[in-house]
């Protein structure tokens, strides 16, 4: 379900945001309310008896969609959530979808199954190295990847749509 109007479940999902994202991925409380208020930012969400069991937090830029969270209560995780999220975003849209996901490593296998997860939804792991700029003052840029949806883009072709998301999502030029 689309929530028309996030500010009204800030505080819902800002906890669910605040347990699944570890503090070097996430805003401040402050800085997401902000966020909430962005007309370019939407959020999805799905509920049962009123409570909010997962959402996706995305940006609808001019150029592209920008999949930037993506959570659900750990006592959730598994009943196919996430992917009905993902699959609503990419039946509405026909402009290009981007996500950030960390590198894939054997040292940590969830990086492994998140990326499994998104290649099953048909999106593909791009080889060129990006930086997920900070999302607090205080914060270091971080080494992620890029997956994009339908087919993998070159370092050139993202471009474009790495200059609108640093401009637009995290307010660097």
């Amino acid at each position: 379900m689309f929530l028309k109007n996030p500010q009204s479940r800030f505080e819902e999902i800002y906890k669910i945001y605040k347990e699944s994202f570890p503090d070097i991925e996430r805003r401040t409380r402050e800085g997401q309310k902000k966020v909430f208020y962005n007309p370019d930012y939407r959020i999805r969400i799905i509920e049962e008896q009123g409570e909010i069991l997962a959402f996706l937090g995305y940006w609808d830029l001019p150029g592209c969609v920008f999949l930037e969270h993506l959570a659900t209560l750990e006592s959730c995780r598994g009943k196919g959530y996430g992917k009905l999220l993902v699959e609503e975003v990419l039946k509405e849209t026909e402009k290009p979808v981007f996500l950030e996901i960390e590198p894939v490593t054997e040292a940590n296998p969830v990086t492994g199954r998140r990326a499994e997860f998104y290649k099953r939804l048909g999106f593909h792991l791009n080889s060129f190295d990006y930086l997920q700029m900070p999302l607090k003052p205080e914060d270091e840029p971080i080494k992620l990847m890029i997956m994009s949806y339908g087919s993998p883009v070159t370092e050139k072709e993202f471009d474009i749509y790495k200059k609108e998301i640093y401009r637009m999502v995290y307010g660097v030029n």
